[in-house]
Protein backbone atom coordinates (compact mmCIF):
# COMPACT_ATOMS: atom_id res chain seq x y z
CA UNK A 1 0.00 0.00 0.00
CA UNK A 2 2.67 2.47 0.91
CA UNK A 3 4.65 1.65 -2.33
CA UNK A 4 1.25 2.62 -4.05
CA UNK A 5 0.74 5.48 -2.69
CA UNK A 6 4.46 6.66 -2.95
CA UNK A 7 4.28 5.93 -6.93
CA UNK A 8 1.05 7.85 -7.32
CA UNK A 9 2.77 11.19 -5.24
CA UNK A 10 5.62 10.23 -7.87
CA UNK A 11 3.62 10.54 -10.41
CA UNK A 12 1.02 13.46 -9.52
CA UNK A 13 3.70 15.37 -8.59
CA UNK A 14 5.73 14.57 -12.24
CA UNK A 15 2.48 15.79 -13.76
CA UNK A 16 1.32 18.75 -12.13
CA UNK A 17 4.67 20.22 -11.51
CA UNK A 18 4.38 22.93 -13.96
CA UNK A 19 0.64 23.30 -12.73
CA UNK A 20 1.86 24.13 -8.71
CA UNK A 21 4.54 26.24 -9.52
CA UNK A 22 2.54 28.18 -12.01
CA UNK A 23 -0.03 28.74 -9.35
CA UNK A 24 2.49 29.22 -6.66
CA UNK A 25 3.87 32.31 -8.81
CA UNK A 26 0.73 33.84 -9.42
CA UNK A 27 -0.52 33.75 -5.66
CA UNK A 28 3.17 34.94 -4.81
CA UNK A 29 2.84 37.71 -7.59
CA UNK A 30 -0.81 38.86 -6.64
CA UNK A 31 0.29 39.09 -2.89
CA UNK A 32 3.42 41.44 -4.04
CA UNK A 33 0.86 43.68 -6.26
CA UNK A 34 -1.29 43.79 -2.91
CA UNK A 35 1.36 44.47 -0.39
CA UNK A 36 3.32 47.06 -2.97
CA UNK A 37 -0.13 48.87 -3.35
CA UNK A 38 -0.38 48.96 0.97
CA UNK A 39 -3.75 46.70 0.10
CA UNK A 40 -1.65 44.04 2.49
CA UNK A 41 0.97 44.55 5.30
CA UNK A 42 4.29 43.24 4.59
CA UNK A 43 4.96 40.63 6.96
CA UNK A 44 7.98 38.87 7.97
CA UNK A 45 10.27 36.50 5.38
CA UNK A 46 9.04 33.69 7.53
CA UNK A 47 5.83 34.27 7.33
CA UNK A 48 6.10 34.84 3.79
CA UNK A 49 7.98 31.68 3.37
CA UNK A 50 5.21 29.69 5.10
CA UNK A 51 2.49 31.50 3.13
CA UNK A 52 4.57 30.37 -0.08
CA UNK A 53 4.38 26.78 1.21
CA UNK A 54 0.65 26.71 1.93
CA UNK A 55 -0.08 28.37 -1.44
CA UNK A 56 2.48 25.69 -3.46
CA UNK A 57 0.39 23.02 -1.08
CA UNK A 58 -3.20 24.43 -1.64
CA UNK A 59 -2.26 24.18 -5.22
CA UNK A 60 -1.52 20.37 -5.23
CA UNK A 61 -5.00 19.97 -3.15
CA UNK A 62 -7.01 21.90 -6.20
CA UNK A 63 -5.11 19.89 -8.60
CA UNK A 64 -5.65 16.48 -7.34
CA UNK A 65 -9.30 17.37 -6.28
CA UNK A 66 -10.21 18.89 -9.73
CA UNK A 67 -7.99 17.83 -12.19
CA UNK A 68 -8.25 16.54 -14.82
CA UNK A 69 -11.61 19.17 -15.28
CA UNK A 70 -13.87 17.31 -17.19
CA UNK A 71 -16.86 18.65 -19.21
CA UNK A 72 -19.29 16.36 -20.53
CA UNK A 73 -22.99 16.14 -20.62
CA UNK A 74 -22.69 13.81 -17.52
CA UNK A 75 -21.39 15.67 -14.49
CA UNK A 76 -20.22 13.73 -11.49
CA UNK A 77 -22.62 12.00 -9.27
CA UNK A 78 -23.08 12.82 -5.02
CA UNK A 79 -22.52 9.34 -3.46
CA UNK A 80 -24.13 8.59 -0.06
CA UNK A 81 -23.26 5.65 0.31
CA UNK A 82 -20.55 4.79 2.70
CA UNK A 83 -17.99 2.38 1.88
CA UNK A 84 -16.59 2.95 5.56
CA UNK A 85 -19.93 1.76 6.96
CA UNK A 86 -19.66 -0.95 4.56
CA UNK A 87 -17.05 -2.14 6.17
CA UNK A 88 -18.18 -1.80 9.45
CA UNK A 89 -20.98 -3.95 9.25
CA UNK A 90 -18.95 -6.49 7.50
CA UNK A 91 -20.93 -5.89 4.03
CA UNK A 92 -17.46 -4.78 2.04
CA UNK A 93 -13.81 -6.07 1.76
CA UNK A 94 -11.34 -3.66 1.20
CA UNK A 95 -8.32 -4.56 -1.01
CA UNK A 96 -5.15 -2.48 -1.24
CA UNK A 97 -6.21 0.29 -3.40
CA UNK A 98 -9.01 1.34 -1.07
CA UNK A 99 -7.08 1.36 1.76
CA UNK A 100 -4.79 3.47 -0.27
CA UNK A 101 -6.95 5.89 -1.64
CA UNK A 102 -8.13 6.18 2.31
CA UNK A 103 -5.00 6.86 3.60
CA UNK A 104 -4.71 8.91 0.68
CA UNK A 105 -7.54 11.58 1.79
CA UNK A 106 -6.41 11.59 5.38
CA UNK A 107 -2.95 12.03 4.51
CA UNK A 108 -4.18 15.37 1.91
CA UNK A 109 -5.10 17.29 4.11
CA UNK A 110 -2.46 16.76 7.25
CA UNK A 111 -0.94 19.18 6.13
CA UNK A 112 -3.44 21.99 5.97
CA UNK A 113 -4.58 20.93 10.01
CA UNK A 114 -0.73 21.33 10.43
CA UNK A 115 0.46 24.66 8.58
CA UNK A 116 -2.59 27.07 9.61
CA UNK A 117 -2.63 27.05 13.20
CA UNK A 118 1.16 27.86 12.40
CA UNK A 119 0.62 30.48 10.34
CA UNK A 120 -2.57 32.65 11.92
CA UNK A 121 -2.87 33.15 15.41
CA UNK A 122 -6.94 33.28 14.68
CA UNK A 123 -6.88 29.42 13.90
CA UNK A 124 -4.11 28.15 16.70
CA UNK A 125 -4.81 24.59 18.56
CA UNK A 126 -8.34 23.25 17.45
CA UNK A 127 -9.71 26.70 15.83
CA UNK A 128 -8.20 25.67 12.25
CA UNK A 129 -11.08 22.30 12.50
CA UNK A 130 -14.08 24.23 11.32
CA UNK A 131 -12.13 26.40 8.52
CA UNK A 132 -10.67 22.72 7.94
CA UNK A 133 -14.44 21.43 7.38
CA UNK A 134 -15.60 24.60 5.21
CA UNK A 135 -12.99 23.48 3.14
CA UNK A 136 -13.47 19.89 3.13
CA UNK A 137 -17.10 20.80 2.55
CA UNK A 138 -16.43 23.39 -0.84
CA UNK A 139 -13.96 20.66 -2.16
CA UNK A 140 -16.70 17.94 -2.23
CA UNK A 141 -19.88 19.95 -2.77
CA UNK A 142 -17.99 21.05 -6.24
CA UNK A 143 -15.96 17.98 -7.37
CA UNK A 144 -19.17 16.76 -9.08
CA UNK A 145 -19.75 19.75 -11.31
CA UNK A 146 -16.18 19.59 -12.79
CA UNK A 147 -17.05 16.00 -13.56
CA UNK A 148 -15.90 13.98 -10.50
CA UNK A 149 -18.02 12.43 -7.94
CA UNK A 150 -18.63 13.52 -4.09
CA UNK A 151 -17.89 10.99 -1.63
CA UNK A 152 -19.29 11.31 2.05
CA UNK A 153 -16.01 8.88 3.48
CA UNK A 154 -13.97 11.71 1.89
CA UNK A 155 -15.35 14.04 4.22
CA UNK A 156 -15.00 12.13 6.99
CA UNK A 157 -11.48 10.70 6.08
CA UNK A 158 -10.18 14.38 4.92
CA UNK A 159 -11.36 15.89 8.61
CA UNK A 160 -9.40 13.11 10.37
CA UNK A 161 -6.45 14.19 8.27
CA UNK A 162 -7.29 17.92 9.41
CA UNK A 163 -7.83 16.63 13.22
CA UNK A 164 -4.55 14.91 13.11
CA UNK A 165 -2.55 18.06 11.40
CA UNK A 166 -3.98 20.14 14.07
CA UNK A 167 -3.16 17.95 16.75
CA UNK A 168 0.25 17.40 15.63
CA UNK A 169 0.59 21.10 15.41
CA UNK A 170 -0.15 21.61 19.11
CA UNK A 171 3.10 20.46 20.49
CA UNK A 172 5.02 22.35 18.10
CA UNK A 173 2.71 25.73 19.45
CA UNK A 174 3.68 24.77 22.86
CA UNK A 175 7.16 24.28 22.50
CA UNK A 176 8.12 26.80 20.03
CA UNK A 177 6.70 29.95 20.88
CA UNK A 178 8.87 32.25 20.21
CA UNK A 179 9.60 30.62 16.45
CA UNK A 180 5.66 30.49 15.91
CA UNK A 181 5.38 34.41 16.98
CA UNK A 182 8.05 35.05 14.30
CA UNK A 183 6.42 32.60 11.74
CA UNK A 184 2.87 34.51 12.19
CA UNK A 185 4.43 38.19 12.53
Amino acid sequence: MLTMLFDYALTFAQEQLPALLAGTALFLFVRYLLCRRGVLARRSVPHEAGLALFALYLCAVFSLTFFPFRITPYLGCYEFNSTLLAMTRGEYTAGNWVWAMMAGNVLMLVPFGFLAPLLWERLRGLRVLPVGLVLILTIELLQPLTGRSFDVDDIFLNFLGVLIGALFSLPVQVLFPKQIAVLRS
